[in-house]
């Protein structure tokens, strides 16, 4: 018997990529035409994740599934892992070298100008649209009486900082975020964790995401039935196949009056 449905907090209850481009445009705007701006916007991405990966807190942010593009706007002000401490102090120079050498490829060395760029980016990505099945599958799964979890990867100030901007952490019984526990999808422990605060077993719970290769295999490793969500043309994984795919949430309904 299913008594609780865990779900991924990005790209599955929220909008994550497009509003990451949007913020990408917006920030390349400001160059005007001193430089063509999707040209820019593209660069400059290239520039995010290859600066990330090269950077002194790569490994730490794979292993709890903090992204470049998160980098790019999270403040770090929460918690006091010596990695997040790092990142505070090492995130600020990576951002505005992220658009420095964006310009610079189009011939435009400007500092004040790179560093308008990284503003307006975090400014415009503070933005946390949901997807529109999310509001009534949530009224229908806790008025048919489910547990209700969030599990997420990510820095604490980011991801809370997401959960209250659309509003979604008050509609949840438990939220686990692996830069809090200092463990992140795929490993089975996230999974385990949640479980244990909403008092259940791994075998009465779902887990919902949009990521084959973490939210499918974590959840599968730990015992859980899982549930694949097809977000932004990401490709099915045949290494992780999921107890039901989709591309709408709202089959959940159905799939789980079966199962009961």
């Amino acid at each position: 018997m299913v008594r609780a449905v865990l779900f991924d907090l990005d790209e599955t209850l929220i909008l994550d990529e497009p509003v990451t481009r949007e913020a990408l445009a917006a920030a390349a705007a400001l160059a005007g035409p001193r430089a063509d701006a999707d040209r820019l916007a593209a660069r400059a991405w290239e520039e995010a994740r290859r600066l990330w990966a090269e950077g002194p807190h790569a490994a730490y942010c794979e292993r709890i599934g903090h992204s470049a593009g998160e980098g790019l706007w999270a403040r770090y002000d929460r918690g006091e892992h010596p990695e997040i401490l790092g990142l505070r102090a090492w995130a600020p120079g990576y951002r505005v070298a992220v658009w420095w050498n964006a310009l610079a490829e189009q011939g435009v060395r400007d500092d004040a100008l790179a560093e308008a760029m990284a503003e307006r980016f975090a400014a415009a990505r503070r933005r946390y649209p949901r997807y529109p099945e999310v509001d009534p599958l949530l009224a229908a799964l806790r008025e048919r009486g489910y547990l209700l979890g969030i599990v997420t990867n990510g820095v604490p100030d980011l991801q809370r900082t997401k959960l209250a901007g659309s509003g979604l952490e008050a509609e949840f019984d438990a939220v686990v975020i692996s830069g809090e526990i200092d463990c992140g999808k795929p490993d089975p422990g996230i999974f385990h964790h949640i479980c244990r605060e909403l008092g259940v077993k791994p075998q009465e719970a779902v887990m919902v995401g949009d990521n084959p290769g973490r939210d499918v295999a974590g959840g599968r490793a730990a015992g859980l039935r899982t549930v694949w969500v097809q977000r932004g043309g990401r490709a099915r994984d045949e290494r992780y196949p999921a107890d039901l795919e989709c591309t709408d949430l709202s089959v959940l309904l159905p799939w789980l009056s079966e199962l009961q």
